[in-house]
């Protein structure tokens, strides 16, 4: 016998999938009363809990419960039925339901009792283990104590029922107040009900239909076939399109890399996801395309249930396998052309102009008075597909979307084990979206990506059937927002890109691909100056500096004095002068505004759920974005750019994800919505700016969002440190920092004054008596197709300085395609001896360029073997050191040589290939 020691633990049951509970009217509510008031039981009040009306029912497959605690009572309520807000909904036994309607919320307040109003309300609280009862509450009547409940259960069901007291259900707003179970092992599960009712079909027109549309499609046959070359040396081939299967049920939508499966009938339902560049399956068991939350009703987006065994799928099941008789049933299908998703004004250079070309998969799904549309966008030339949703309301009644999952797939495991460890190794594959926030990489910045246990899954390994196998893509919280008559809400976009390997360069490779496709404003890589001063002498001297050696942006910098929230004609007048200058020198001028890392006020700063009051929260405290304040900062952004004409950004301190509990704040309604309408009104400046042609350094992952750049990671006290090991440190930077995202979508930073202290070790300034470490900062962030922050009064301080800076700025702009391209990673910095990286792209005539780094104080000679895979050279390779004659390699069967090299002592060299 295996004996697998395990401690013993608790679940919140409000934590638990409540919406699959049973309820007569409305649905059940987590952390709130029925009516969306707070939780109070006789004046006492609650933070966690569930709002119920009767009749109400959970059911709870218990598992490895022993254990249930709670507490019970009817909800105090202060609500006034009076107000004009307040609409009513007639029902068939001639009651009538009370709603609280405003323009962006609907609020489930009541049902009618006596009188034409809503009653006091009382209720009996039962639970019942495997069907026998083993507590009942007895009558309890509003404004009665809570009621405590401690009973041990046993394995089976666990049903926790709210049923009336006899006297109307009017008024019967029940809460369990914390209710909890203690398990050992495997954790309970909320499970629904089976179905009571006529199943949905689908119709005999919308069967014809859709047989006709799929008919027309082109033929593919099946299994789909493995590419015979590598997308990374040449992706042409990679072209997106859908199909008709071959036998003639399925749609697949395929550019050769990856493949996604869908069966129509009797409903539409991912059967499959194939990653044709290994030729396996992604996928355990067929999936939906995703869930909804509807005034507190959870709804499957199509899906077919009846599956046999969630380890794998036999394509024979999936003809028996019936309608989820709770979801939206498919209507129709188009495709076309991908379309672009924001608007891009091109102004600059960019390695890539192009926004991506692919196909465009919709299904359109309804039930009731809400139609669904499922978006699905194939790329050309990468193995990445994206969905997004669109929730219409045709009704006419307002809804409110409380949660939606944009995924929810059975994936393969990435790792199958019998014990739990601290984290498990997920699926080989790349998530993210473009509602992320509150970090400078995508990894901390991804809010979105969860995988969850399937407990359908009985047969895996992992003994307390805890395996990260579910795809969850979803927000945080919420987003808890109403969808009026007529109105639309689109949900944020998922990316998902299989992986082919576990190498990490090439996994890196494929996501720095991505960005470069499906983002391509970040191939954008201007060369700028961060000036330290809004004196107008020193203005016209860096743009005059700048246009003498080829440099192409000022960055007004943090302590410059630049203040864009000023509101003055005169202000405005001043800086189109000087932008209008800059324009006239070829230089492109803008500057920093700081958003969130500051206190504003009591009534304008975010709200801490847990205190009621601000502070607490991310970087203390900050505005919040839906509050008056809020909506002034953009809209004198947005005018200080359109009067000026400045076309560059720096919005430091950017909107970090904090939610807000405040209520009085204009533009949510609390918390629950709170952190998708303030990103909501971030994304909107940063989309508005991509329209218009603004450059945007912003140091949080707001990339898929419009914005150019991110920080590439650094510590900034580290630039106090001496000269010479901030070299060091900026390759280290440099170096980790590309693993996953492309030069030009990163920054790094030089201060060419005194930062942070240090003194003259640390400081460049006077440049001319430190031209070496200068020049070789430049050299580094240049040779790795990176822009620093070269943050300063000026570029040059006489003419020696000035040919230096120069010399570098013509170097760059010479190699600055492959500069751009992507990054080999040879040799990570490590102070004992030479280190470096090489640009690689094979589609340029030079194939490859190497910068290789000598930390020590003596001259060294190496020989160094330069991977030439991602050039695209399979037999000979010519390089050349510098400007020097081309030299003929022979590769090697992994597709390498070895150069012999010399690196002078504290310097530099580097090599082209071709």
């Amino acid at each position: 016998m295996l004996f697998i020691g395990v401690a013993q633990n608790n679940i919140n049951i409000e934590e638990m999938h409540i919406s699959m509970g049973l309820q007569t009217y409305s649905a059940p509510v987590k952390n709130k009363a029925v009516t969306g008031e707070a939780l109070s039981v006789a004046g006492v009040e609650y933070k966690t809990g569930i709002g119920v009306h009767s009749q109400s029912s959970f059911k709870i497959k218990v598992n490895g419960g022993s254990q249930f605690t709670a507490k019970v009572g009817i909800n105090d309520s202060n609500i006034n039925y009076d107000l004009d807000s307040i609409t009513s909904i007639p029902l068939t036994d001639g009651k009538r339901m009370f709603y609280n309607i405003t323009d962006t919320e609907k609020q489930f307040i009541g049902v009618e009792g006596k009188d034409g109003k809503v009653d006091k309300g009382s209720v009996i609280f039962k639970l019942l283990n495997n069907g026998e009862e083993i507590y009942n509450s007895g009558i309890m009547k509003a404004g009665d104590p809570a009621k405590e409940i401690d009973v041990k259960i046993k394995r089976g069901t666990l049903e926790m029922i709210v049923d009336d007291a006899g006297d109307g259900k009017s008024g019967d707003h029940a809460v369990w107040i914390h209710p909890n179970i203690n398990y050992f092992e495997i954790p309970p599960i909320m499970v629904a009900y089976d179905y009571i009712g006529e199943t949905p079909v689908q119709s005999k027109e919308i069967n014809t239909n859709l047989k006709k549309l799929l008919a027309a499609l082109p033929a593919i046959k099946t299994p789909l076939k493995q590419p015979d070359y590598d997308w990374l040396i040449d992706n042409e081939k990679a072209k997106a399109e859908v199909y008709r299967s071959d036998n003639g049920k399925d749609i697949i939508i395929s550019n050769g890399l990856v493949a996604r499966v869908f069966r129509l009938f009797p409903n539409l339902a991912t059967v499959d996801y194939v990653n044709q560049m290994t030729g396996e399956s992604l996928l355990r068991s067929v999936s939906n395309e995703g869930t909804l939350i509807i005034d507190g009703k959870e709804y499957a987006i199509g899906g077919l249930k009846g599956q046999p065994e969630f380890a794998y799928t036999l394509l024979e099941w999936i003809d028996d396998m019936t309608i989820d008789p709770n979801s939206f049933l498919i209507e129709d299908f188009e495709v076309k052309e991908v379309s672009d998703r924001l608007e891009w004004k091109r102004v600059r250079w960019a390695s890539n102009p192009d926004m991506p070309s692919g196909k465009e998969l919709i299904f359109t799904l309804s039930k009731d008075d809400i139609v669904v549309k499922v978006h699905y966008v194939l790329y050309d030339g990468i193995p990445t597909l994206s969905k997004w949703i669109e929730v219409i309301n045709e009704g006419d009644l307002m809804v409110q979307l409380n949660e939606f999952k944009l995924e929810q797939l059975a994936m393969v495991e990435g790792e199958s084990l019998v014990d739990v460890p601290k984290h498990f190794e997920k699926p080989n594959i790349h998530i993210e979206t473009d509602y992320a926030f509150g970090a400078m990489q995508q990894k901390t910045s991804d809010k979105t990506t969860f995988w969850e246990p399937d407990p359908r899954y009985t047969s895996q390994t992992n003994y307390p059937m805890q395996l990260p196998v579910m795809l969850e893509v979803r927000p945080p919280l919420g987003p808890n927002v109403a969808i009026a008559k007529g109105d639309t809400l689109t949900t944020f976009r998922v990316w998902e890109t299989p992986f082919d390997s576990f190498d990490k360069e090439r996994k890196g490779l494929f996501v720095r691909k991505m960005y470069r496709t499906i983002s391509p404003w970040t191939t954008e890589n201007p060369i700028f100056l961060h000036l330290t001063s809004t004196d107008p002498a020193k203005i016209k001297t860096a743009v005059d500096q700048c246009a003498e050696v080829g440099y192409e942006m000022i960055i007004l910098s943090f302590g410059s004095g630049l203040n864009m929230e000023k509101e003055s004609p005169e202000y405005y007048a001043e800086f189109k002068e000087h932008v209008d200058y800059a324009k006239s020198k070829g230089i492109e001028l803008g500057g920093y505004s700081l958003l969130s890392s500051r206190w504003i006020s009591d009534e304008v700063d975010v709200i801490n759920p847990e205190t009621g009051k601000r502070g607490g929260m991310i970087f203390g405290s900050s505005p919040c974005l839906c509050s008056d304040w809020g909506y002034d900062y953009f809209r004198k952004i947005k005018t200080f750019f359109n009067e000026t004409g400045m076309s560059v950004f720096e919005n430091d301190g950017s909107y970090p994800g904090n939610v807000c509990a405040s209520t009085t704040h204009t533009y949510h309604n609390g918390l629950e919505d709170s952190q998708w309408k303030q990103y909501a009104q971030i994304q909107g400046l940063y989309k508005w700016m991509r329209s218009e042609g603004i450059y945007m350094n912003v140091p949080d992952f707001y990339i898929n969002s419009g914005t150019n750049k991110t920080g590439i990671g650094y510590r900034e006290v580290n630039w106090s440190l001496p000269r010479e090991r901030q070299l060091v440190l900026g390759r280290q930077n440099i170096y980790d920092g590309l693993w996953k995202t492309i030069p030009s979508m990163s920054w790094t930073f030089v201060p060419l004054t005194e930062y942070h202290g240090g003194g003259a070790a640390a400081t460049l300034e006077p440049l001319n008596d430190h031209l070496v470490d200068y020049e070789s900062h430049m050299m580094q962030n240049y040779g790795a197709g990176v822009q620093a922050c070269y943050r300063g009064p000026r570029l040059y301080d006489t003419p020696k300085t000035k040919a230096v800076v120069a010399h570098v700025i013509n170097w760059y702009k010479k190699y600055r395609d492959i500069l751009n391209s992507d990054v080999i990673h040879l040799k990570r910095p490590s102070g004992k001896d030479w280190d470096g990286i090489m640009h690689a792209n094979p589609q340029l005539k030079e194939k490859g360029l190497a910068m290789l780094f000598n930390p020590l104080s003596k001259e060294i000679v190496r020989e160094i073997k330069l991977p030439l895979y991602y050039t695209g050279l399979t037999k000979t390779a010519k390089v050349r050191e510098k400007e020097g004659k081309l030299k003929s390699y022979q590769l090697n069967r992994d597709y390498e040589i070895t150069v012999k090299v010399t690196i002078p002592a504290n310097s530099y060299t580097w090599l082209v290939i071709e």
